[in-house]
Parts: structure tokens; sequence; C-alpha cells
């Protein structure tokens, strides 16, 4: 792989690539990152492997408003950053525990407006501060759960049903999507054809891919669960009910139907991030709690 050898050896002689297209070798790379930090750090990981594949895939055409560097040291990526042209220029980015040096260079990034960090890591907002990402904005906050047993089955009203997706039922699963998220002024930009790609891309399961369907066929709620095999960790990414179906419970159902999944396939813990109230209380109604939350730092122009 081109890219991976460019950087690798310019990262030995202490300097930093260029931007690189994305592909799946790119992807793969930040995922292991993904993987090792959470074996090192366990919850605190800042990224789970399916943040990435989520992340990257759930649109299409984005890579033109995206850069992505890669730090490369002996065929494995150590850091990465991911600056996107959305508002404010968003600096996403992750550095392996043992490499915090090359944070310095990620933030040097002069078009970056805003980045993130751990409320409480003093270490790291101390560079921050250094590079000019002073200004806090909202938390998003990072909530665990073990799973040591499977969650009982939930309640559902008459006619109601917990199943997992199939690829026939990709048109409705786009449309329930669709209309969770989009609001007046920014559709949804996931079709039919961006999940397609997501299902393609690892570690998407069909069997994680929870919904609950109503009488009448439409998909009343779903959980999409990200499994990371290695460390028995899988996470809830994105999570929805449509509108004419909320404050039924059906929320907490799904979540607790994709708890069940989850562990029948073997993982131990769940993790999933939250940023309103109403969405920390239904997870916290699950047996989620809140351990950190993950702060927007704007630089001060």
């Amino acid at each position: 792989m081109a890219w991976a050898s460019v950087q690798e050896r310019r990262l030995k002689r202490g300097k930093v690539g260029g931007f690189v297209r994305l592909s799946s070798e790119i992807v793969a790379g930040m995922q292991q990152l993904a993987v090792e930090q959470r074996r090192l750090l366990g919850p605190r990981a800042p990224w789970h492997v399916g943040d990435i594949a989520w992340g990257l895939r759930q649109h299409e055409g984005r890579e033109k408003e995206w850069k992505i560097r890669l730090w490369v040291e002996d065929g494995r990526v150590v850091a990465w950053s991911w600056l996107k042209e959305e508002g404010p220029y968003q600096l996403e980015h992750d550095v392996h525990s043992e490499h915090l040096h090359l944070l310095d260079e990620i933030l040097a990034d002069p078009a970056a407006r805003v980045a993130f960090a751990f409320e409480d890591d003093l270490e790291s907002r101390a560079e921050f501060t250094r590079h000019g990402f002073t200004q806090p904005g909202t938390p998003m906050h990072y909530l665990v759960r073990d799973l040591a047993e499977p969650p009982e089955s939930p309640p559902l009203p008459d006619g109601f049903r917990c199943r997992t997706v199939r690829a026939e039922d990709i048109p409705e699963r786009v449309s329930i999507h669709r209309e969770v998220w989009s609001r007046p002024d920014r559709p949804s930009r996931v079709t039919e054809s961006s999940f397609t790609q997501v299902r393609a891309e690892w570690p998407y399961r069909e069997s994680l891919d929870c919904v609950i369907e109503a009488p009448d066929g439409r998909f009343a709620a779903y959980c999409l669960c990200w499994p990371d095999d290695e460390n028995r960790v899988g996470e809830f990414e994105p999570v929805g009910v449509r509108e004419k179906f909320r404050r039924r419970g059906l929320g907490g159902a799904v979540c607790r139907f994709a708890l069940r999944r989850l562990h029948e396939e073997g993982g131990r813990q769940a993790i999933v991030y939250c940023a309103t109230g109403p969405a920390c209380a239904l997870y916290e109604s699950v047996g989620f709690r809140i351990h950190a939350s993950l702060v927007e730092y704007a630089r001060a122009r």
C-alpha cells in the first residue's frame, strides 16, 4: 500500500505525510487503532470500530469535504486526524496512548476551528489551550454497561415484534433513519445506496441491526449495534424511534433487544453516547451509566 509505506518512512524521519484519500486500507488502519486503544484504555477509548465504519460510510460523496491524515509506525497506524468541512472545521482524532506527542502535530492544523477532548483529560486540554482551543461547547457523554448476563426480553405492545434486519429491509431501514434524523433545514444524507455501503463495511452484522416492527410492517424503532469481538464490546450507533411511536417504551425495548443479541454473540460490555437529557435518560433506564464527557473546544479567533 503506497500510502502506508510513504507515511511510515516519513514518520520515522519525524515528519508527517500529506493528506491521503479514503480507501478500505485507511478505514481498516483507523479501526485497528480503535481496537488497540480499547484493549489498553477500556471504556476510556475515544473511538469504537463502529464509530469509524458509520462515520465514514453512512454518506456517499463526502470525501472531498474531508482531510484524513495517518501517522504510521512499523506498519501500524498510531494516530490519525480527520478534518471535516462541517460548519466550523471540526478536527476529529485518535492518538495511541504511547504516542501522545503526536497530538501537537495534529492540533497544529491551521484550518481546524473545533477539536474534541475529554473534560477531565487535563494533559490533553493543556495541549489544546496551547493551540488556542479554549472555548468549551456542548459535551457529549460516554456511557457504558457491563453485560455479564443478558437483560430480560422487553415487553412490547400487542402486534409489535423484535427482529433483525435482512437485505430486503433496506428501503424501510433507511426510511426510519431518515425520518428520525432529518430536520426541516437539513434532511438526512443517508440513502439506500449509502446504507448498502454501511452494510458492506466491517464490522457491520445483520444479526446486530435490531428493529421493532409495528403491526403494519413499518419499523417503529431501531438500534444498530456494532461489535468489537476482540474486546467483546458492542456500540449502539445510531438509535432511533419514529415520532408516531414515541412515548410507548419502544426506545428502551429496542435497546434491551440489542443488548440480548449482543450477549448472544459474545459481547460482555456495551457503550453508547448521548448529548441530550432525554437520550441520556433512555440509556440510563436500560442500565448504562455516564463515565466521561467529551467536550468540543473552539479555537479562539
